[in-house]
């Protein structure tokens, strides 16, 4: 079972429960990413704008995309204007990064970066699957041109998009807004396939902490296999080929280091500074004192969501990322987390955290 689908399938049991579930290790944990003029020239130039206005908004993302890293049409629109965000259909030479094999055309969707995490979505055609069944894929990834270089690794997840969201209440929700439907065996009914019988796979992927930064880095993606996941764990193979990308990835970010210099209540640790993007953050502390943790609890603060500056409160934004101590004392802390929804940091109020013993606290940052 893939680790969304988990998380999926977990609504509606305790958050304290949920929240204490996450795997860790020693020193790092993973949590598994743009003068006068005559009257018929002023017409001309209001329809000239016009149609250019028109032109500029069509900035959006694939299914997949929209629905992994929930946005408005606005946000969709922002950031691909920006440069953080690449919708590749839209691109004239587009056709390019099609590759086709034992007659599935695997082409790249949309694209969402910052320096440590991307958002990274592909459209399959031409595979076909049952609607009750879940698709898979054998995928490699890694950044620069030579794979078995250590400071081209990536971690990640990939996964066809299942036309499943996670609404701002944790719950599971299709993307249209509507309640989860279920089979008769009890499990939530996916929508793979989209109204034109393709499907989408979306990798997360962040990069390793010292070896290497996204934004304009080269990113290779390898899908060598396409199958079904017929049982619980098992994978069987329906298609071998070649479907070989090499995507520039943008080199935009859109980050701000907010300087917070607050103290986490009831724990050794004080927030330092933020490094904050739409779609990620990275919380810095500092540590004040001795930490106790064992080998699966290293004891640091983790983030999971926001209160806005109208008081909306965003409890589960956090969708995975690492976090670890960056010095051998322990004396400094970062946790990182990717986030499941574009957000405006300027509406950004505070930070809800999530102590080791599972207490939520908030600390304002702004």
């Amino acid at each position: 079972m893939k680790s969304r689908d988990l998380f999926l399938s977990m609504t509606g049991i305790d958050d304290d429960i949920l929240e204490k579930a996450s795997c860790h290790t020693t020193k790092k944990k993973s949590v598994s990413i743009y003068k006068k003029m005559s009257v018929a020239a002023c017409i001309c130039l209001v329809m000239v704008a016009s149609v250019t206005s028109v032109a500029a908004i069509h900035h959006f993302w694939g299914r997949g995309m929209s629905g992994t890293l929930k946005s408005t049409e606005e946000q969709q629109q922002a950031l691909t204007a920006q440069g953080q965000a690449i919708v590749y259909p839209e691109l004239e030479n587009y056709s390019s990064y099609e590759a086709t094999d034992q007659g599935v055309t695997i082409a790249p969707d949309t694209v969402v970066v910052d320096d440590r995490f991307a958002y990274v979505s592909f459209k399959v055609s031409g595979f076909l699957v049952e609607e009750t069944q879940e698709p898979a894929a054998e995928v490699n990834y890694y950044l620069g041109d030579n794979p078995e270089d250590g400071n081209g690794s990536l971690n990640g997840t990939g996964s066809f998009y299942d036309g499943l969201t996670v609404d701002d209440n944790g719950m599971a929700v299709y993307a249209d807004g509507s309640p989860v439907e279920y089979s008769k065996d009890g499990n939530i009914i996916s929508h793979y396939i989209d109204e034109n019988g393709n499907l989408e796979y979306v990798i997360e992927m962040q990069a390793v902490d010292g070896k290497n930064t996204l934004l304009g880095s080269t990113l290779h993606v390898s899908f060598s296999d396409l199958g079904i996941y017929p049982g619980k764990a098992e994978y069987q193979s329906m298609l071998t080929g070649n479907w070989d990308f090499a995507l520039k990835l943008p080199t935009v970010s859109n980050a701000q280091n907010i300087t917070v210099n607050k103290d986490v209540p009831n724990t050794n640790f004080t927030i330092d500074s933020i490094d904050i993007t739409p779609v990620s953050i990275t919380v810095n502390y500092k540590v004040n004192g001795e930490v106790s943790h064992g080998e699966d609890e290293l004891g640091i603060p983790e983030f999971t969501g926001f209160v806005l500056k109208d008081g909306t409160r965003k409890p589960y934004v956090a969708n995975g990322g690492s976090d670890g101590y960056t010095d051998e004392n322990e004396t400094a802390a970062v946790c990182a987390r990717a986030f499941d929804s574009v957000i405006d940091i300027s509406q950004v109020q505070s930070l809800i955290l999530r102590t080791s013993d599972g207490e939520k606290m908030e600390v304002e940052i702004q």
